[in-house]
């Protein structure tokens, strides 16, 4: 990942929380992987920001995941991080830049 080769650093989880997939994320899930609203309805994202030293870059790593399956996997997902040790469970992951709450330079790929 390119800001750990410039020296950057994650730092925290952005709200610590599960959220649903929303916003420009919508159309970008839609448009680039094809899928449906009815299957983004079923999915959850968890997320974390880079930060250089303590100053934040606005870019936010975001992992992609199904939560009824890290359910019966008996995974609890509840932060980025909580899905380190289930790499299996992502199922999209990537980043994005946080412009005034607007997510810009979408970039997830599937895993």
């Amino acid at each position: 990942m390119f800001w750990h080769k410039m020296g950057t650093a994650l730092k925290g989880e952005k709200n610590k929380a599960v959220k649903n997939i929303e916003g420009e994320l919508v159309g970008y899930m839609l448009s680039r992987h094809g899928v449906t609203l009815d299957e983004l309805h079923d999915l959850r994202r968890v997320e974390r920001e880079v930060v250089l030293g303590d100053k934040p870059l606005g870019i936010i790593m975001i992992r992609i995941f199904n939560p009824d399956t890290a359910k019966e996997s008996d995974v609890a997902v509840d932060s980025y991080s909580s899905l380190d040790r289930h790499p299996e469970l992502i199922l999209y992951e990537g980043h994005y830049r946080d412009v005034n709450g607007e997510a810009m330079d979408i970039k997830i790929e599937k895993k």
